[in-house]
């Protein structure tokens, strides 16, 4: 009899945990659409092109900003940059205006095990770090010193430790191909099959140059190794019987790191490769010619893992698009302000199905487009002027100019499309409440970005006060204090050795005197034996584990710069708060 009640709930457990798919994320850095399945005959890439073959492979993917952490910060929380306030590089001070819930969190709070591996790149890293169970190679790796073998271990652990916890996983895996500086071949060997001879430059470059060709070779050869890393992920997937259940998602963080690329509103910085393969849900080898963005990724996920999606979220669940009925994107919308105070390019894009329009509000030099050519080795000489000193506004065909290189304007003849496209720019800004809509804004970021005492020599110690006045935080109104005051007394290194604790020896008539009338906890404790630790705790509420403040010599406020203390607390609330002591 017992066999008949246990049995039917036993399979009753396994049908709903396999109803929870894994997630295994797959971005890479710094590409555009060179791989097999999309054309590109000159790499070998047969890993990719398998998962689309098998999956749906979207032919216009689109990124909100062509640049590192912004487009991180996009597509992990699912919403533009100009609502988050990441409009710029986390190694450059730039950060969220808010705690925003990114895609772990979501996850996590579903029961799903968290593995992250390579650089997470936003600010605070805490809004990604803080709900990871499992976390690899934790740099960069620009200088490929990580091989892709170390990447696939580290996969595989995560893997096995979401087996043995008896939950679905989500793994995020961040390589660092082809970031610069476009290593042809690593130490360890990779790529095995390598892109050899002569190789013409990307055409949206619209340069040729003999350092450009090799930049070129190597940047393909990183296709080829990354192609490489991900076909050992994908057979450890397959090893562990975890292939099936797994939806498996490949996105490029933005376009290539070329002129007229990355940190562009061009189509070779914002256009990326998009591969979704899960046939539970996807067909297979479709190839997808809607509009779509890696906002759209955080709602894919969401709703295959099952987990309700919020309305504030921007994109749309691409499982969606299988459905004639669901409505297509009118327009993507794109922004850079050139990520860094020294590459400082202000711009605005916005395309149709068969126009592009780039708003460059501010008459400077595009230094963004200036360290492209010199990244490359450019001759001056060589250097496109409209590129460099961008005009007010850039209107491209794209049927019959796809990579842009014939600006219209300034022709009558597209005056009607050139003023839609603004107007639809304009309301878009008003829809997500856009800081740069006002002109105010726009003059007082440039000034700020151009001084330079915001600019020090290291890079931790550039400061912006945008944050604040672009998206200020709900001013609190303070009561007045009609409470209790409060005195709280914080005592260096010492256990409960005093007379109200029983002990003998130590003479404590005053802290008796409280204990007597008030209250004495006999089992307290504190979170780290250890000063800064414990008083990070005590004025944050957070655990070390969590502020990241395991000695003496870290501030809270490095991983979180925003964070509201105890003493902020009381302030906030009418009191006149000080302190006395370390």
């Amino acid at each position: 009899m017992k066999l008949h009640i246990v049995l039917p709930v036993l399979l009753v457990e396994m049908v709903c945990a396999a109803a929870k798919p894994n997630v295994l994320f797959i971005v890479s850095e710094d590409n555009s659409e060179q791989i097999g399945c999309y054309g590109e005959q000159r790499v070998h890439t047969p890993h990719l092109d398998s998962l689309a073959a098998g999956g749906v492979r979207f032919d216009r993917a689109y990124v909100p900003y062509s640049v590192c952490s912004p487009s991180r910060a996009a597509f992990l929380t699912g919403l533009y940059t100009r609502q988050t306030g990441h409009i710029g590089l986390a190694t450059h001070r730039f950060a969220f205006h808010k705690n925003f819930k990114t895609m772990p969190a979501y996850l996590k709070e579903a029961g799903y095990y968290i593995g992250f591996i390579g650089k997470t790149h936003v600010n605070p890293e805490g809004l990604v770090e803080d709900h990871v169970d499992f976390r690899g190679v934790k740099h960069a790796n620009f200088g490929n010193t990580f091989s892709i073998e170390e990447y696939a271990r580290e996969a595989r652990t995560i893997f096995e430790n979401a087996v043995k916890a008896k939950k679905p996983f989500l793994c995020i895996i961040n390589y660092s191909d082809a970031h610069r500086r476009f290593i042809g071949k690593t130490k360890a060997g990779y790529p095995t099959v390598p892109v050899t001879g002569e190789t013409k430059p990307l055409p949206w470059t619209g340069i040729d140059t003999p350092y450009l060709r090799e930049e070129t070779r190597n940047y393909l050869n990183c296709m080829n190794r990354l192609d490489e890393g991900i076909g050992m992920v994908l057979e450890d997937l397959v090893e562990l019987k975890q292939r099936d259940n797994t939806l498996v998602i490949y996105i490029a963080d933005h376009g290539g790191d070329f002129m007229r690329g990355k940190t562009t509103c061009y189509e070779g910085g914002v256009k990326v490769p998009m591969i979704v393969n899960y046939p539970e849900s996807f067909p297979k080898g479709h190839a997808e010619n809607a509009m779509v963005s890696t906002l759209d990724i955080l709602p894919t996920v969401l709703k295959e893992t099952g987990v309700p999606i919020p309305g504030r979220l921007v994109g749309t669940p691409l499982q969606d698009l299988q459905d004639p009925k669901t409505p297509r994107r009118k327009y993507i919308h794109t922004f850079n302000t050139g990520s860094a105070a020294p590459l400082l390019y202000l711009t605005f894009g916005i395309r149709d199905e068969d126009h592009k329009l780039i708003y460059n509000p501010v008459r400077d030099i595009n230094l963004a487009g200036i360290s492209r050519y010199q990244n490359s080795k450019v001759p001056e000489e060589l250097y496109q002027d409209s590129y460099v000193n961008p005009p007010e506004f850039e209107l491209y065909d794209l049927n019959q100019d796809p990579y842009e290189l014939t600006n219209i304007a300034s022709d009558p003849k597209h005056r009607k499309t050139k003023d839609r496209l603004y107007r639809a720019m304009r309301d878009f800004q008003k829809e997500i409440d856009d800081p740069f809509l006002d002109p105010a804004n726009v003059e007082f970021f440039i000034r700020e970005q151009k001084d330079p005492k915001r600019q020090p020599k290291k890079r931790s110690e550039e400061t912006w006060s945008h944050l604040e006045k672009f998206w200020p935080r709900p001013e609190k109104k303070r009561a007045k204090a009609g409470g209790p005051n409060v005195l709280f007394i914080a005592i260096d290194d010492l256990r409960p050795e005093l007379g109200c604790y029983g002990d003998k020896h130590i003479i404590s008539p005053n802290i008796d005197a409280l204990a007597r009338s008030g209250v004495r906890f006999d089992r307290a404790y504190c979170q780290q034996a250890i000063c800064g630790p414990s008083r990070a705790s005590i004025m944050t509420g957070l655990r070390p584990d969590s502020s990241k403040i395991h000695e003496n010599h870290t501030h809270f406020r490095t991983h979180y710069p925003d964070i509201t203390t105890l003493p902020q607390h009381f302030k906030n609330h009418g009191y006149h708060a000080r302190a006395l002591g370390k």
